[in-house]
């Protein structure tokens, strides 16, 4: 499986890291998913708190509003467990090569990196899913922070039958644990927008913030909380930097606005945030008509195919679907239907060898020109096909002449 990301609209900032000296992983610091998160000119942005070191990987994030949750939606399992399987891997590889602690999180690091311009909540499993393997030395403190992190907080994870200091074992079972969440939360979340986006007779009229209101009505807790608040500057002044004249003469190029932040403590917390301003916002939200994923209409708003990039390189639902439209468009067309057939028919005669393939280079060439000034009202349809039946295409070695039947003369 390929990892192309085709034109993809996020961007993170790896950390320079000069907290690697932190890098022993004091656990009470790492995985507190102290993140801050804000709305600017229609994106989400997030920034990982550097001084609790809630993210060992990513510094920031950016992405068009609702983009983050419908690509999360969207997201095949497969390529979520082939990604930690892999990030598995190298860790395994990294130890069995006896590596230093720092050199296996380096190596981790960087293939996550290669895995995270895909959705905000897919690179915060990847976050975890390294944060576990680099710290599985320190299990106690490990595994309360991983049933922290789980949909399900302080879930039977089947630790009891885990060998911490087998790490093939250990990190297969991580694998299995996160791959098993990632499909509940992934679940519920398509639930949730199946009756947000209106599939739902039984609330026929209802906005979708008001279905929001009943889902939290129903345990959802979207609308439950409470989150604080703070007015912070929207650039990250990395750890040397962020002395008063580093930050004055940042601020004096313009190039910070300050912004009303929320504190993010959990994953959850970073769904309803994104999901409820995505509302908020009106941005419509519906299913791809070939793929059947969630995605955020932008542009025009009979759009009814995503553009999300795939996975695996292939087309887009968005040319797929134009080129579906187009053939629908035309099944009834009468020019279209002849010209069909008579293509059809001479592709056959060129392929049993009765004409040409430069016979039938020349007369598709014409053909199409034809079916040009039939659509445009300068031939007939008549006309048209009466070429289409008669017509002929000079051969392209001596003198003859062929007709549309494939016989030359």
């Amino acid at each position: 499986m390929t990892r192309s990301q085709g034109k993809c609209i996020i961007k993170i900032r790896l950390i320079a890291k000069s907290r690697m000296a932190d890098y022993r992983l004091s656990l009470k610091k790492v995985w507190g998913m102290k993140q801050q998160a804000y709305i600017k000119d229609g994106k989400l942005r997030v920034h990982f708190n550097q001084s609790d070191a809630s993210s060992l990987i990513f510094d920031s994030f950016g992405a068009p509003l609702g983009n983050s949750i419908a690509d999360f939606s969207a997201l095949p399992e497969d390529f979520f467990r082939w990604t930690l399987e892999r990030l598995r891997d190298i860790y395994l590889e990294a130890i069995n090569n006896r590596g230093t602690r720092e050199a296996v999180f380096v190596a981790l690091k960087n293939e996550a990196l290669e895995s995270a311009q895909i959705s905000l909540f897919f690179n915060i499993y990847l976050d975890a899913f390294v944060m576990f393997l680099v710290c599985l030395p320190h299990k106690k403190e490990a595994m309360q922070k991983l049933r922290d992190f789980l949909l399900e907080q302080g879930q039977n994870t089947g630790k009891e039958r885990i060998q911490y200091a087998d790490f093939t074992n250990a990190s297969a079972w991580a694998v299995e644990v996160f791959t098993e969440d990632f499909i509940k939360r992934q679940t519920q979340l398509k639930e949730d927008l199946e009756f947000i986006s209106g599939n739902n007779d039984d609330y026929t009229g209802l906005t979708p913030m008001q279905r929001l209101y009943m889902l939290s009505k129903q345990g959802r807790n979207y609308l439950s909380g409470e989150f604080k608040t703070v007015l912070s500057p929207d650039h990250i002044f990395l750890p040397g930097k962020d002395d008063a004249e580093n930050v004055k003469s940042t601020l004096l190029q313009n190039k910070v606005d300050i912004v009303e932040m929320v504190e993010i403590n959990s994953l959850d917390d970073l769904l309803r945030f994104e999901l409820f301003h995505t509302l908020k916002a009106e941005l419509p939200l519906r299913k791809c008509k070939h793929c059947g994923e969630f995605f955020i209409v932008r542009g025009r708003v009979d759009t009814e195919y995503c553009d999300r990039p795939k996975l695996d390189g292939s087309k887009p639902c968005s040319i797929i679907g134009a080129t579906r439209n187009y053939w629908d468009s035309k099944a009834d067309d009468p020019v279209h239907i002849e010209f069909q057939k008579a293509y059809k028919r001479n592709h056959s005669r060129q392929r049993v060898g009765k004409m040409t393939q430069t016979e039938f280079y020349e007369w598709s060439e014409e053909a199409r020109k034809k079916r040009g000034e039939c659509e445009a009202g300068t031939l007939s349809l008549e006309e048209f096909v009466e070429w289409l039946e008669r017509g002929r295409v000079r051969r392209s070695r001596g003198n003859s002449v062929l007709d549309n039947h494939g016989h030359s003369q």
